[in-house]
């Protein structure tokens, strides 16, 4: 850590906790009588405002999302392990959902016969738990044994939150086992198994062991039969990390031991453990945003901002490739080179690097990198567009050699990934498009070849008749001059000479997500089909163009966020498509926290807005549940110079007389189970704007609030209740924006 970040961590650290000046703090408290019998009467107020006396699971929507959520012919999408592919389902028989698995000859059938694993409807019932699966982390054995897979450790939440219980799981018996099994109680930590009889855990063992945001600081070894109290302490990361923890991993025929300290949400400290050495490996040559990876012996090095290494400077957004060994235990000679003075001038770096990424301007991007036995499939976003460039591996050289590249189709998304990375080149493919349903292909054959002529498995059903709508990719233009990409869905009949439309605009603009064309029959049936048209937003602090579009929009420059999003919507409206009073937004999480800031910031933007599981107060979000983890995206509120800067931005401190009575209508949607973005943010937002408005009746109106009781960070935990909150949420808006004027 710098001196300066110590300073300032030390500053917040005497910083009290804020004041409860608006006498709301008790809705932090979840479940209390008082916050849920709040919460409570805000359901009632909101669901009689949309429906009257009807219940939501009678509306014809309801129905028509359960129909889309619930559908048997949706692509099961599978993970390869041993002889079975494992697919995790749900639908209006398993409500919670069942684990099965095929076989490879049956998956390729169009309607293959499935076996079930565990079902997690009886597992609730048998256990009196709101169970909601996780997922499944498998043993791997290592060479000569890839295709051995008996042993995984099941996750499972009660209610959807972020922290889980695990559980080791037979798959062979399919069956929990009994005999000295290893358990995690619930709790948020990190594990990885190491042997049949070993597994790397970071959990509360007490004081110093977890961090502020509430993620574990230590692994620990862990051995079948001992208690995991008992466990030994084999790494540790800082007091003021985010989270610190260990992997071990086969990748190929190589074994990997890593270990990270997670300095910040976007800084990273690597350190390796090599069989034989007493002591880890740092690597501090490289930048803490730096990300690395491997592929049997290499290493994959992405510099998010230009990086001087060995004498050559290496543009920040690049995948590089060097020998692993080579760059761990010799690499700090070449960050000295030609610096101070290591090695001569004129003497070759030890370190041969080889570049398999390079942006070719500022409007493209690294996207990512994932791998088969021999291949390795580098994903960027030229302009938006997918693109994916591969390499195979030769052996006998050591270096990747060029096949080609495959580009998807405009206003699409294209991605690959390996079947069985470790043992074989099978790989399976996946299309999408606003327009096109997901396609999943799959070739037995790798490399360039395999994606070409890769045949399709699976798609899902086409829900709304695309005959006569659009998709385009246009351009706003921000405060600052900044070109603002977005994608324009127009339904049927509506073109440049059709006139203003209702339209909903989504956007995320944060942490390097980026915004990418997808189906969604859900969209699709809620507002194309019924003269909608929609649009998605790729502001900065998203990933669309690569790492500085995303740093550009941190912490006091939040503003950029926002401005470049109702840019977004000032265009819509000059293009003609729509109306301000025809114009609504939706976003989730971070999104949740734009939409909320159009709420208070531009109100005149929009006809109506929702705000899902959304942050709103930065100045207490470092207070509450994983909070103080996005300090790097958002800045540090008790920091004095900061506060003022964040606090111009954040949403709940522009709540005012004014604000309120100016705001359009507004829905807030979270869930009682989430433990990521804690629901007080929406809660006390929506509390303080009805107490300090002008007319209460008419704040209580437009600004609305519902809570689902289950579902954690992602609203909703089982098919039904999805159904019903976007019930909710969508008939709010074509409520509003159907019957708005133009």
């Amino acid at each position: 850590m710098t001196t300066a970040a110590a300073d300032n961590a030390a500053a917040a650290a005497k910083t009290p906790e804020t004041p409860d000046v608006d006498n709301n703090q008790y809705l932090e408290d979840l479940r209390s009588e008082k916050s849920l019998a709040w919460v409570s009467m805000q359901n009632e107020r909101t669901l009689e405002k949309l429906f009257s006396d009807r219940s939501v699971e009678s509306e014809k929507l309801h129905a028509e999302l359960l129909e889309v959520f619930d559908d048997k012919n949706r692509v099961p999408h599978v993970r390869v392990r041993g002889d079975f592919l494992y697919n995790f389902w749900q639908d209006a028989t398993n409500v919670k959902g069942i684990w099965r698995r095929t076989t490879w000859e049956e998956y390729k059938k169009k309607e293959p016969n499935w076996e079930t694993v565990l079902d997690i409807d009886a597992l609730a019932k048998e256990e009196g738990k709101s169970w909601v699966y996780k997922g499944a982390n498998f043993l791997c054995y290592g060479p000569g044994e890839y295709h051995r897979a008996d042993r995984c450790l099941i996750s499972l939440s009660d209610g959807g939150t972020d922290a889980c219980e695990v559980r080791e799981f037979d798959v062979t018996e399919k069956k929990f086992v009994t005999e000295n099994p290893f358990y995690i109680p619930d709790s948020k930590h990190s594990v990885c198994w190491v042997d049949r009889d070993t597994l790397w855990v970071g959990y509360d063992h007490g004081e110093g062991t977890m961090s502020s945001c509430g993620y574990p600081l230590t692994t620990r070894k862990w051995s079948r039969g001992t208690k995991l109290e008992d466990a030994t302490e084999i790494f540790r990361g800082e007091p003021t990390d985010v989270a610190a923890g260990g992997s071990f991993y086969y990748d190929k025929d190589e074994k990997y031991a890593m270990f990270y300290r997670m300095i910040t949400f976007n800084d990273i400290e690597y350190s390796y453990w090599f069989d034989g050495d007493k002591e880890l490996t740092k690597i501090t040559w490289i930048a803490p945003d730096c990300r690395v990876q491997t592929f049997k012996k290499k290493v994959l090095i992405t510099p998010k901002q230009d990086w001087s290494f060995g004498g050559k400077v290496y543009k920040g957004g690049s995948l590089l490739s060097c020998d692993f060994e080579t760059f761990i235990k010799e690499g700090h000679l070449d960050a000295a080179f030609l610096g101070a003075g290591s090695r001569g001038i004129g003497e070759k770096p030890k370190c041969d690097i080889q570049i398999l990424y390079e942006p070719a301007n500022s409007r493209c991007t690294y996207d990512g990198a994932t791998d088969s036995r021999d291949y390795l499939y580098v994903s960027s976003l030229e302009n938006l567009q997918s693109k994916i460039t591969v390499y195979r591996f030769d052996d006998e050289t050591n270096v990747f050699v060029l096949e080609g590249a495959y580009e998807a189709e405009n206003c699409q998304t294209f991605s690959v990934g390996g079947a069985e990375p470790n043992s074989s080149n099978a790989l399976f493919c996946s299309s999408s498009g606003f327009l096109n349903p997901s396609t999943y292909l799959y070739s037995e054959e790798g490399g360039l070849k395999g994606i070409q002529n890769a045949q399709s498995l699976k798609s899902n059903t086409s829900w709304f008749d695309t005959e006569g709508m659009s998709v385009t990719l246009n351009e706003a233009t921000s405060k600052d001059g900044t070109k603002v990409p977005y994608f324009l869905v127009r339904a049927k009949g509506n073109d440049e000479n059709s006139g203003p439309k209702p339209t909903v605009l989504n956007g995320y603009g944060g942490f390097e997500i980026t915004s990418l064309p997808s189906y969604s029959g859900s969209t699709g049936k809620a507002f194309l089909n019924h003269g909608m048209n929609f649009a998605l937003a790729c502001i900065r602090g998203g990933g669309e163009f690569g790492p500085e579009w995303s740093y550009c929009a941190k912490k006091e420059n939040r503003w950029k966020s926002f401005e470049d999003f109702n840019a977004v919507a000032e265009d819509l409206v000059k293009i003609g498509a729509t109306t301000p009073q025809q114009l609504g937004c939706i976003g989730g999480s971070n999104g949740g926290l734009l939409t909320g800031a159009m709420a208070t910031h531009f109100p005149e933007s929009f006809g109506a807005i929702v705000s899902q599981c959304p942050l709103l107060d930065m100045e207490r979000y470092v207070y509450l549940t994983s909070g103080s983890s996005w300090i790097d995206e958002y800045g540090d509120p008790r920091i004095e110079g900061l506060k003022p800067k964040i606090l111009a931005w954040s949403p709940y401190h522009q709540i005012s007389e004014h604000s309120v009575a100016r705001m359009p209508p507004t829905l807030f949607t979270c869930s009682t189970a989430d433990d990521r973005v804690h629901p007080s943010h929406a809660r006390r937002f929506v509390e303080k704007a009805h107490k300090v408005a002008k007319d209460e009746v008419k704040a209580k109106d437009t600004i609305l609030y519902h809570e689902m009781t289950e579902g954690g960070h992602a609203g909703a935990a089982d098919n039904k209740n999805r159904a019903k909150i976007k019930t909710i949420e969508y008939t709010f808006l074509r409520t509003k924006l159907c019957n708005a004027q133009p």
